[in-house]
């Protein structure tokens, strides 16, 4: 390496390729040459250099400017972003029960958990908390018999029957001696059926990364089941399980499975009766997304029990007896909210109960089977030092406006006050304005006046030494929060 000649670089960022001119030949330092990438192509954000290893033919970590020369290929590394992600902590219980339970039944047992009581504030230990709705759960599980679990990490693999397992044991050693793959032809119907059914305990509407992931799982446990013609040998039992699943979507909806009957074209507006229109389906993490209604109940008898929700809550200190209601009433609330799509207005007419912070824990908790309020406190504390470090870095106006934003916890850095500033300054991170979002007013008065123009928006009201957070949505305030 000339220190001194000029020398040129060929610089890659992310699909972009580039040439960099070094007139002075190659810095002595990485830092010194990171300066110059910056400048040469405007970049703003983080980033790390990694150089082409002829001997490997691969790229590798830049740690001295010595590792390169004239005409040689550096790589710009921007680091990895912030994912928050959703999971659930019982998942390992859950996945190493899952064979058994596929084995015995198609129906879910119910899976007792400790009890737990909900608060509306939030906390700032989560060793004392477990998911909402524990009770629920085990409650709803027993009455409607059908619950869904969240998608696993690896999808097990269901024992089949007894001929099944035969063949496939004696295909396997012929694979591990001969390496011939089986002709499954004979056993296809039964394997689709067992792994279509292995799928309905998670959803009857999988994505095409699921159904790959079920695929993936097959070929790897009874890599003689693999096709020789595909490349990875999984294209053709992808085609097969998705035409199966469409397949038993349609028996289902013939015995009146209500997260399949719904799709239906009877049950459709005239406008939306097309097959493919207007699809309803759960949504990320929605595990319970229409169950059926608890065994021995029907339409008109949970109408009764929502009336009488009615008047419970207009009882004091009445939350156990409020919160079994609407357990018991959950099928037939999720069967109004899907198929009608009602307004907040009409909502909360019916279902008064359901707007307070309590039982919207509770609620998401029988969707999703997890607790929303830990959950987001826990992984909002648990990236907040990462997120704070990235509003530091950034540069220009809206980098001035995260300091001013960020300054307040400095000299008060209280979790909770670090938890809303971290909010507001996320807010402004992505290029959107806090008070889209967040209104506060000096008076409750001008408040309730204002409510009405609002389509969603989270209203701030002063109140002696705590301030009223109210949670608007179609100009009604369904939740406050003192």
């Amino acid at each position: 390496m000339d220190p001194v000649g000029p020398a040129s670089l060929r610089v890659l960022i992310e699909q972009d390729i580039n040439k960099l001119i070094l007139p002075s030949g190659i810095p002595n330092t990485v830092d010194e040459l990171k300066l110059a990438v910056k400048d040469a192509f405007h970049l703003s954000d983080e980033f790390s250099l990694q150089y082409m290893d002829l001997e490997f033919n691969d790229f590798f970590t830049l740690a001295a400017t010595n590792q390169i020369q004239h005409k040689d290929t550096i790589k710009v590394i921007y680091p990895a972003p912030i994912l928050l992600t959703l999971c659930c902590e019982e998942s390992d219980m859950i996945n190493a029960s899952m064979s058994a339970l596929l084995d015995e039944t198609n129906s879910l047992a119910a899976i007792p958990h400790p009890t737990h009581t909900s608060s509306p504030h939030a906390s700032t230990s989560y060793s004392d908390l477990t998911p909402p709705s524990s009770q629920d759960t085990v409650m709803h599980s027993t009455q409607s018999g059908q619950e869904k679990l969240l998608w696993p990490k690896d999808f097990p693999i269901p024992t089949f029957s007894p001929e099944v397992e035969r063949a496939l044991q004696n295909a396997m050693d012929r694979y591990r001696k001969e390496g011939t793959f089986m002709d499954f032809s004979q056993i296809e119907k039964q394997l689709k059926e067992k792994l279509a059914q292995a799928i309905h305990i998670y959803t009857v509407y999988p994505t095409g990364a699921q159904i790959t992931a079920v695929a993936a799982a097959l070929v790897q446990q009874y890599p003689c089941l693999k096709e020789p013609g595909s490349w990875s040998g999984l294209y053709g039992w992808h085609n097969r399980l998705r035409n199966k699943m469409g397949d038993y979507r349609r028996r289902l909806s013939k015995f009146g499975c209500p997260e399949v009957a719904v799709n239906s074209l009877k049950n459709k507006k005239p406008e939306d009766r097309k097959s493919a229109k207007n699809i309803k389906k759960p949504r990320k993490a929605e595990v319970n997304y229409l169950p059926p209604f608890p065994v021995g109940e029907n339409e008109e008898s949970l109408e009764k029990e929502r009336e009488e929700l009615l008047n419970e809550v207009k009882k004091r200190d009445n939350a156990i007896v409020i919160k079994q209601k609407m357990s018991k009433t959950f099928s037939l609330r999720r069967n109004e909210i899907v198929q009608q799509s009602p307004s907040v207005a009409h909502i909360k007419e019916r279902w008064p109960a359901l707007f307070n912070c309590v039982n919207v824990n509770e609620e998401f908790g029988r969707i999703t089977t997890l607790n929303l309020e830990t959950k987001f406190m826990k992984m909002l504390d648990l990236y907040t030092p990462k997120l704070v470090d990235l509003f530091c870095s950034k540069g220009g106006s809206i980098g001035h406006a995260l300091q001013q934003t960020m300054s307040c916890i400095q000299q008060d850095s209280c979790i909770d006050k670090t938890r809303v500033v971290v909010l507001r300054a996320l807010i402004q991170y992505l290029g959107e304005k806090p008070e889209d979002l967040i209104e506060e007013y000096s008076c409750e008065e001008t408040a309730q006046e204002d409510f009405r123009r609002h389509t969603m928006k989270i209203c701030v009201t002063p109140s002696g030494l705590q301030n009223n957070v109210s949670i608007i949505l179609e100009g009604w305030c369904w939740c406050e929060v003192t």
